[in-house]
């Protein structure tokens, strides 16, 4: 439901880092000759982002585990980013592929994803992987950092934050994180387009887009990332304060 809800926001920030060479173009007049047809790149979200949530914060747990004997931030910042590499490797990459084809090929799921198998194999799924885990693992080592830290200063003695704060710390996480590595979703949509293969890899990428665009073209569609980002990450922390906090109390009733 939160991926429905939050979709055009999405699907607004791949147009804007798809477009390369129209300089009229204009965002609210796509919309409208759009219309619903904007949720071509919904289905594989739905399908992929409750695997990926799922999957996220079991790693996340289990890592913070692992390295429980470290300092907070340390600790969180590790878990997150192994967190974020599993992700990217088991479900986001090839998630992320799909829908970017699809809204930049105007195809439906089934044909899309035989036009990309057909034509480049299973292989195909796979495109943008390395700024995919750049993209993954630093959003959620940023993200556990800035999350933790802001749970040792509004609750320094462990107690368990009130629904407004879990949701208040996800957003805050979610608006600096966003801001933070945004470049590496450009990039990952760049080379997961129809047209990623004038791209060799990540500094490529980066460094054409910079030379034919300029600089602040890594930050294309920053906006209506952070639309999506920052209210989703606060519903997810709450969420996963909640469930936590649920579970703690059955386990150690």
């Amino acid at each position: 439901r939160r991926e429905a809800c939050l979709f055009p926001m999405e699907y607004c920030k791949v147009q804007l880092q798809l477009n390369r060479k129209n300089k009229d173009f204009k965002l609210g007049s796509h919309l409208r000759s759009r219309g619903l047809k904007i949720y071509q790149g919904l289905p594989p979200m739905l399908i992929g982002a409750p695997i990926q949530g799922l999957l996220r914060f079991s790693c996340l747990d289990f890592f913070a585990r692992q390295f429980s004997g470290m300092n907070p931030v340390l600790s969180g910042l590790f878990a997150g980013c192994a967190a974020g590499v599993l992700e990217s490797v088991l479900v986001v990459t090839p998630m992320e592929t799909v829908k970017t084809k699809l809204i930049d090929s105007n195809k439906g799921l089934l044909e899309g994803v035989k036009y990309i198998v057909g034509k480049h194999g299973v292989r195909g799924l796979y495109n943008g992987l390395a700024p995919t885990i750049l993209k993954s693992s630093s959003n959620q080592g940023l993200r556990f950092i800035i999350y933790n830290t802001y749970k040792s200063i509004v609750a320094p003695e462990g107690q368990q934050l009130s629904a407004m704060q879990s949701l208040s710390g996800g957003m805050l996480a979610g608006v600096l994180g966003c801001y933070a590595n945004t470049p590496f979703d450009t990039i990952k949509s760049r080379m997961q387009g129809m047209e990623g293969a004038r791209y060799n890899g990540v500094l490529h990428c980066a460094k054409t887009m910079i030379k034919e665009e300029g600089a602040l073209s890594l930050y294309k569609g920053v906006l209506m990332r952070a639309a999506r980002v920052v209210p989703g990450q606060g519903i997810i922390f709450l969420a996963y304060d909640q469930l936590s906090d649920g579970l703690t109390r059955v386990l150690e009733a």
